[in-house]
């Protein structure tokens, strides 16, 4: 059995299992090609997918997330004022955060919420680079969304990395966030 390729820490630190499953010919043929096109294996995918599932989809829906479009999200934040958005993301970014890393990981320090991080950015289709250096780490999370949207994404994020005492550095363009966490 072929091990995943880059996935999250939780499929790499974890002992795999070989199981059967049957699966549609058509469904298979596009994991194949969706794989392909991703340059990944059908098996890292199948995993990817299946951690998603129930690391995000399952939980997801328990803690109130619900999936919209893009452009319906960007439009109301567009119609609010910034200090609107500002109040409602420090308030969820207060709460939702621990709420998501003990419904996720059953603990709640500042490594399960980069996780989390992680997976939330892969569901959303949002672009999150990782880099280190002798300083600290950089995540670079390119969301397109627009000016409003990085308001809302960086005050909630500094409120969250402030509920888990971790002094990040934020800094926000029209359709990046990047926050830097120190070691």
């Amino acid at each position: 059995m072929m091990e995943p390729q880059s996935e999250p820490k939780q499929l790499n630190d974890k002992p795999t299992r070989t199981i059967t499953f049957r699966v549609n010919s058509q469904v298979l043929a596009k994991l194949k090609d969706y794989a392909r096109r991703d340059k990944s294996t059908v098996n890292a995918l199948v995993n990817k997918i299946l951690l998603q599932a129930i690391e995000w989809n399952v939980i997801a829906a328990k803690s109130s997330l619900m999936p919209t479009e893009r452009d319906v999200v960007k439009s109301i934040l567009d119609n609010l004022d910034d200090e609107t958005i500002v109040h409602i993301a420090q308030r969820k970014g207060k709460t939702l955060p621990r709420d998501l890393c003990l419904s996720m990981h059953g603990s709640c320090e500042i490594n399960d919420w980069i996780d989390i991080i992680k997976l939330g950015s892969s569901v959303t289709g949002f672009d999150l680079a990782t880099m280190n250096d002798e300083s600290g780490t950089v995540f670079v999370m390119r969301h397109n969304m627009g000016k409003k949207y990085s308001l809302h994404s960086s005050s909630f994020y500094k409120q969250a990395f402030k509920e888990f005492d971790c002094d990040a550095i934020f800094e926000a363009s029209e359709n990046t966030l990047v926050f830097k966490m120190p070691k």
